[in-house]
């Protein structure tokens, strides 16, 4: 769950959220260059007018789930009500709130994305989505008590994939000139980035409703239900086995790193963990940032490799396997567009423990850039295609995942 804190000076808020150039700025090298590449319109060695858009989807026929949906459907059959895959981002609203204006800014938002007026049921046995008319999204008011408590009892309330709505949100009012606004969704329906797009829609379309304006918001260039269509077709026949004989090739015989554990496993995990936090010092960030370019790679491959370093100390083992996470936006038509699209990669690299961390460096960006040139291949399936032991409560092929967020 992530949080902004804008201030009001105009009755109207706006969240103090990263560019895009921050936020393009965060990505790992490989994929800042592919974003570059895209942008150019030389992405594939064609432009984007070249490329076809992705086509409409038959709505009279079911609508298949994308792979990663079918994985999140799976898991809450399994734990139905479990509330460990609902997103969330909170931003607080400062000065007058025009409650009426801002009510219809979201409904104006859920209007535009499908995604957010879908729910899940099966037909013939197989889940699919179906997508409801738009209408009016209710902004339900609660004065704040405990603010964090009241944040964290709402976004851990479950949700039904059956009967919806996947999308829910809530008015925290602390005074006349201080809201803090909540928005919580399925991870079926949306992502980070795609929380991001809501967000920033959201604040554009109720500046001008608060202003009598009408919200001017770029067209929707593709649906999510369209999106899975599109992907089912394309990772599909020899194109998926080929994605999959690279990915066995890469991965047959890893295993996640033994960690010297403080507890033992018990098996199926309730998903209670703790945190801790704690800040790294500007100037060993700056250090890692100037190795990192010195060996034109990225501070993301930096924390990989030096992750991977701390693993393979700590369990002895000199193959390292860490998770990470790719957008899964791998077309420009899909910047604007909200569901779930990010999908997990799995970074395996030899550590040599008599060599440098430069080596090592140069080993973990070769492992991330591999590995993100083959991004879009989905998770569940390269964990078929490799044989990974499964076992309740733990992750197959790695426990410990590296994201670097703006």
């Amino acid at each position: 769950m992530t949080s902004s804190t804008p201030s009001n000076p105009s009755g109207s808020p706006r969240p103090g959220r990263p560019s895009r150039r921050d936020r393009a700025e965060a990505l790992p090298d490989e994929m800042r260059e592919a974003l570059r590449r895209r942008l150019a319109g030389r992405a594939g060695g064609s432009s984007p007018a070249a490329r076809p858009g992705i086509p409409r989807a038959d709505r009279d026929r079911p609508l298949p789930l994308s792979f990663a949906q079918q994985r999140l459907w799976f898991l809450d059959r399994l734990r139905p009500g479990d509330a460990r895959y609902n997103s969330a981002v909170a931003v607080r609203l400062t000065g007058a709130c025009d409650h009426e204006a801002l009510t219809a800014a979201l409904t104006a938002v859920v209007a535009r994305h499908e995604a957010l007026r879908t729910t899940f049921e099966e037909t013939d046995g197989r889940p699919v989505q179906h997508v409801h008319p738009a209408g009016p999204v209710p902004l339900p008011v609660r004065a704040a008590g405990d603010l964090d408590k009241d944040l964290l009892a709402e976004y851990s309330r479950p949700f039904d994939l059956r009967h919806g709505p996947l999308l829910r949100a809530l008015l925290l009012r602390e005074s006349a000139a201080s809201h803090v606004l909540l928005l919580t969704a399925h991870h079926i329906v949306t992502d980070g980035w795609s929380m991001g797009v809501v967000l920033d829609e959201l604040c554009t379309a109720y500046d001008a409703l608060a202003h009598g304006a009408e919200p001017r918001l770029p067209p929707v260039a593709t649906q999510y239900p369209d999106f899975a269509v599109w992907q089912r077709d394309r990772l599909s026949g020899a194109r998926l086995e080929g994605e999959l004989a690279h990915w066995k090739e890469r991965l047959t015989g890893a295993v996640a790193p033994e960690l010297p554990l403080d507890r033992p496993r018990r098996g199926e995990e309730a998903g209670e963990g703790a945190v801790h936090a704690f800040a790294v010092p500007a100037r060993v960030t700056g250090r890692l940032r100037d190795l990192a370019r010195e060996r034109h790679t990225t501070l993301h491959t930096a924390l990989v490799a030096a992750a991977q370093a701390l693993l393979a100390r700590w369990s002895g083992q000199d193959d390292v396997t860490v998770g990470s996470l790719t957008p899964g936006r791998s077309r420009t038509d899909l910047e604007r567009a909200v569901g779930f699209f990010v999908n997990t990669v799995v970074l395996r690299t030899p550590v040599d423990a008599s060599g440098s961390f430069r080596d090592l460096l140069a080993a973990a960006a070769r492992t991330v850039g591999d590995a993100f040139a083959h991004g879009d291949t989905p998770f569940e399936r390269i964990v078929e295609a490799v044989g990974a032991p499964r076992e309740a409560g733990r992750n197959p092929l790695f426990d410990v995942m590296v994201l670097l967020h703006p």
